[in-house]
């Protein structure tokens, strides 16, 4: 397999990655919000850490995908 190949296949899983972790981040927030506004209990405390956490993960492999497009763009 071609460099180039590996790094493309490379990217599109990433980016399939990053998107799975900002969909689950979101139905995390939502979830947190329901249990702040509906249910009056402290199930937040445990979302937003994980919130957080999804949405900094999702970010380093935004940068990741950044700079290997990058690369691939100098091959």
């Amino acid at each position: 397999m071609k460099s180039s190949e590996w790094m493309s296949k490379k990217i599109s899983d990433f980016k399939r990655f990053t998107m799975t972790l900002l969909i689950l981040s979101s139905y995390l927030y939502v979830g947190s919000l329901i249990s702040i506004y509906e249910y009056q209990s402290t199930a937040y405390l445990y979302l937003l850490p994980l919130v957080i956490f999804g949405l900094c993960t999702a970010l380093l492999f935004s940068l990741k995908i950044k700079k290997w497009q990058q690369i691939q763009q100098q091959q």
